[in-house]
């Protein structure tokens, strides 16, 4: 009876350890274009069990909830980025043999929809990337599945959608959303929230034009979120300089977030009588961000304004009375107009964006340095190069000044030196070797044919001594950003040396976000887009993205991550107060030898 006992005692821990075990979420919502699984944490979640059921990693999770920066509680609701699918691309033949398409006309809805085809909501979410119940445009295609076709009925259908109403519910802090039933009015709506009926009208811009719908999702904003903070009392521009030079906090102007978000851009378009070719697609950037921000129910005036590269030129542009209307200023994209900016931005209030360069010349917190800190890519490279590990530097005939003056000061006194030669045999480097630390070696090389023969030696000697059963040594390779932009070097070897390098914006072709925003570039522009385009776009979508999220206070949020970008971390921080916000976040690419690239 005992052993019994004791096996009964064991059954039970094992199926309660069992039954602890994080359980995927059949719950996804789309927010911004983006789609997340809302999950509510259980006794025995640890972000690493949900990184492990979601595919993602701890990070991650923490960046799209910043309500566990104590760590996880039970019943707290967070929400994880559903993993985009990487399997390869349906051929438009089998598409047609699987999906009938629906085009959305004027006054239709994901209910009307999912109840026309009697298709659950689960179902055209799973087969539409990215599809919002909440936010349809008139013309855009959705893939109707023919096996589902009659499968669901009004009933079930009307359960899914109050069930992502409610799932939407759980994971925002600024809005309430409600499914319009009938005989529902926006007067009902208004005096049943407490809500203006033009602030409900404003919010629900899009899905209104035909009048309040049965069945649609419209969002009311909480009472909280309405509150604004009265403008910046500055009259003259000696003031605003003064209270800058006193090391004062100006207070963003008061935006309306009910109105569509103003923005200008401050480019230098033209070279003389040129189309400036980076800036031209840095705002080519600009505008597919928009335009995707729109989709989402995000309104936005933009106004260009060709700006020089002088303090002379940006005084002439601020004169424009326009600028004075803005919510966010984007650009300049030269340090000699930022005096003159900073003092605009002081008197009127209006944070300005530094897209593309540090910002040496003014110094207040309504200025945003986009371009990463310099002193912290010495952090980045350090961390490289710890005394632990066994570090190697080649040199060659031509040598990467630049890159070499940033990582000598780094370098342990350890550090071996060899100067690359053609024919060099492997003993030279062999002997340097480590078979039991990892092996870091470092290439100062500047010129694409000597940085490939390095990285072949390299690969050589591991490979012999691997074959000898010598040792296995751990090889890890740093070198320069600008090997990216190689066209005959061997990539295979960047995996296979596991190459590192830190560079000040990377967005990665492999990944299936950088690659749809390709797709779009090319099919709108005809090229491929460059890493302007790159930068326009996440510049302009997480600014203008954050300024209609949270309005005056968007600052607070900018780390946040509600925004999904093209992959490169940024991380705002002041170094001291009443300065400029600043991205201190440098990304770390990394080349996995199973051929993956890593951004940290």
């Amino acid at each position: 009876m005992k052993q019994i006992a004791l096996w009964l005692v064991c059954g039970l821990l094992i199926a309660g350890t069992a039954g602890a075990q994080t359980r995927k979420s059949e719950s996804v919502v789309t927010i911004a274009g983006e789609s997340y699984y809302v999950h509510t944490v259980r006794p025995g979640d640890t972000f690493y069990s949900l990184g492990k059921t979601y595919e993602t990693d701890e990070e991650t999770i923490r960046r799209n909830n910043p309500h566990t920066d104590d760590g996880l509680k039970t019943d707290q609701v967070i929400k994880i980025p559903v993993r985009r699918n990487e399997a390869k691309p349906l051929s438009e033949r089998k598409k047609r043999k699987l999906f009938d398409v629906h085009t959305v006309n004027q006054g239709e809805t994901a209910y009307s929809i999912s109840k026309r085809y009697g298709v659950g909501l689960d179902v055209l979410m799973e087969d539409n990337e990215g599809f919002d119940p909440a936010r349809l445009s008139i013309g855009q295609r959705i893939n109707i599945r023919k096996a589902s076709l009659g499968t669901s009925d009004a009933e079930e259908i009307e359960e899914q959608i109050e069930s992502y109403k409610d799932a939407l519910n759980s994971v925002s802090d600024r809005f309430t959303h409600h499914v319009v039933e009938r005989g529902e009015t926006l007067y009902s709506l208004g005096k049943r929230f407490g809500v203006p009926v033009d602030t409900i009208e404003r919010y629900n811009d899009a899905i209104l034009r035909d009048g309040l719908r049965s069945g649609s999702i419209v969002r009311i904003p909480l009472p909280d979120t309405l509150v604004r903070r009265e403008p910046f009392p500055v009259d003259t521009l000696a003031e605003s300089l003064l209270a800058v030079s006193l090391g004062e906090r100006l207070a963003v102007k008061a935006i309306d977030v009910t109105k569509p978000v103003r923005v200008a851009l401050l480019l230098p378009m033209k070279t003389g009588e040129r189309p400036n070719r980076p800036f031209m697609e840095f705002y080519q950037g600009v505008l597919l961000a928009l335009e995707e921000l729109k989709a989402t129910g995000v309104s936005v005036k933009a106004d260009l304004f060709d700006v020089g590269r002088s303090a002379q030129a940006m005084e002439e542009v601020l004169r424009n009375p326009e600028l004075g209307e803005a919510d966010l200023i984007l650009g300049p994209v030269y340090d000699e107009c930022y005096a003159p900016a900073a003092a605009f931005a002081a008197r009127h209030g209006i944070p300005v964006v530094s897209p593309l360069a540090p910002v040496e010349s003014a110094d207040n917190n309504l200025l945003f340095q986009v371009a990463p800190d310099p002193a912290s890519k010495t952090g980045k490279l350090g961390a490289e190069l710890a005394p632990e590990r066994n570090v190697i530097v080649f040199s060659g005939a031509s040598e990467d000044a630049e890159f070499a003056a940033e990582i000598r000061p780094l370098l342990p006194p350890s550090a071996h030196r060899l100067s690359y030669a053609k024919g060099m045999g492997n003993a030279a480097l062999e002997n340097l070797l480590s078979g039991d630390r990892e092996n870091v070696i470092v290439v100062l090389t500047s010129d694409e044919t000597t940085t490939d023969a390095i990285l072949a030696y390299v690969a050589s000697v591991q490979n012999s001594l691997i074959a000898r059963s010598v040792k296995n040594p751990s090889i890890r390779v740093i070198g320069s950003p600008r090997w990216a932009r190689f066209r005959n070097i061997d990539r295979k070897l960047f995996f296979k040396l596991n190459l590192r390098y830190v560079a000040s914006y990377h967005a990665d072709r492999w990944n299936e976000r950088v690659a749809g925003f390709d797709r779009r570039y090319i099919a709108e522009f005809g090229a491929l887009p460059s890493l302007y385009a790159y930068r326009g776009y996440d510049v302009a979508k997480l600014f203008v993205g954050a300024v209609h999220l949270h309005g005056s206070q968007f600052a607070d949020h900018l780390n946040g991550g509600a925004l999904p970008l093209l992959q490169t971390p940024y991380r705002f921080e002041q170094k001291h107060p009443g300065g400029k916000y600043e991205n201190v976040e440098w990304p770390l690419v990394r080349y996995g030898s199973d051929f993956t690239i890593g951004v940290e």
